[in-house]
This record gives structure tokens, sequence and C-alpha cells, in this order.
């Protein structure tokens, strides 16, 4: 578990004992495999059809079968009413255009007393290791090339992700923050790393000249000076993790 992306450990236990379980945005499919060597069979569903076939192939690799498809949880989704004991979905439900309207037909596809086991991200305030970058490239490159990832910390509040997962006729519902960190040595180092997995922030990358990045690297400096201490950087993380039942 330790391998797993921040909150895919508790999305895990969450669904713990399901045997039908539909993970929703699967992406590259860490999370579907996870739960799958759980003992679930799992299908799992997203948009980019790149990204289902690196799932395959990380369920090939871990020697676990998926269903996997191509499907969009902004539409109907293609099953039947109680298809599942479990649905689970990580940084995704936040993106959706109306996410009551996908809770809910998350929820249709769950069975009566079926378990939904989400993760979002919370507030920007809260994730410096996100929005501190696209802070700085607001301020040096202006507010047009930091215009990306505008659903992150959609539904960020408990509240907030509580109340849409009622809206949508959820019961039982329980949401609960989930922190950790990440750490570098400076800001350099940091964006160079953050650069490399980020695809939001390698774009930034890509075409900064040597004066512009300089210059993002000292207002990095300059912004991530709270969360200096003796070993580098240590920058918070936080998540809001939200279980419910049909």
């Amino acid at each position: 578990m330790s391998e797993l992306p921040f909150g895919a450990a508790e999305i895990v236990a969450g669904a713990a004992g399901a045997e039908r379980v539909l993970d929703a945005g699967c992406g590259s499919g860490r999370l579907t495999v996870a739960v799958a060597l759980g003992g679930a069979a799992v299908t799992g569903m997203d948009t980019n059809a790149a990204q289902l076939e690196v799932a395959a192939q990380r369920g090939a690799e871990a020697g676990v079968a998926l269903t996997l498809l191509e499907a969009d949880f902004n539409e109907a989704l293609p099953f039947a009413d109680a298809t599942f004991d479990a649905v689970v979905s990580r940084l995704s439900v936040m993106a959706a255009t109306d996410p009551v309207a996908t809770l809910r037909e998350l929820g249709r596809v769950l069975e009566p007393g079926g378990r939904l086991v989400t993760v979002l991200w919370a507030s920007p305030a809260e994730n410096p290791w996100f929005a501190a970058p696209r802070e700085a490239i607001g301020v040096v490159l202006g507010a047009e090339r930091a215009a990306f990832a505008r659903a992150f910390g959609k539904l960020g509040d408990l509240e907030e992700a509580a109340a849409a997962h009622r809206a949508a006729g959820l019961v039982d519902v329980d949401a609960v923050l989930l922190h950790g960190s990440r750490s570098a040595p400076d800001a350099a180092s940091y964006w160079t790393e953050l650069s490399a997995e980020n695809g939001h922030f390698r774009r930034v990358e890509t075409v900064l000249g040597d004066d512009e990045r300089a210059a993002l690297r000292a207002e990095l400096e300059e912004r991530f000076a709270p969360y200096r201490e003796a070993g580098g950087l240590t920058l918070p993380r936080t998540m809001v993790l939200v279980t419910a039942k049909r």
C-alpha cells in the first residue's frame, strides 16, 4: 500500500470485502489494481483510452483480471441498476460537470446498502504543494498561464462534499480530512520533480526561457518560506475522504 498514491489506501480499506467494484475515473489503474488484489472483481472506466491501455498493462503485470471500458460519468453509465456493491473514485468527481448528478448516477449502479468511497483534493489553501507553484506561475508568467486545473479543490470543504453526496440521495455520509506532505531539498529541486510528473506543470516548464525559469524558482523560494525546515521543504497536502451508502 505504501506505493499507492495519496488517499488510495483509504479507498481500498473503505471498499474491503466488496465483491463487485466500479472504479469511476480509473486513469492508469493504480487504484483499480489495488482493489482487485484485495479479491474483488473490478471494472474500471475512464474517458482516456490511452490511460485505459496503461491500466490493462498494469493489471496484467499484477496478475489480476480487470474489466476496462471507455465511458464518461457525465452521461448515463452503461450499467444496470445495482450492478456493483461498491463504487470508488479518486480525484474524479471534483471534475464532473455536475457532481451531484454524477454521484446520483454512481449511486444508481450500487446495490441497496452498497458503499461509495470518494477522495477529493481539499482547498488550494490546504495544498501548497500544488497551489504555490500555480500561484508563482501567475505572478511570473501571467494569469493566463496559470489558468489550469480549475477543478482542484472543488467540493474540497467537508460540509460541501458531504452535502453533495446527500443531495445525490446517498445516506450514512461521512467526510474526513486526510493529511500528508511532500518534501524536497529546495524550491528548484521541487519544481524539477513536479514538472516531471505533472502534466500541467510540465507544459509550463517545456516553454520556459532561462530568465523565466530563474524568476519562477525565486518566486517559489519566497512562497515556500513558511514550509522550510532544517532538512528542506515539507509541503502539506490535504484530501477529503467521503464514505456513503446507497
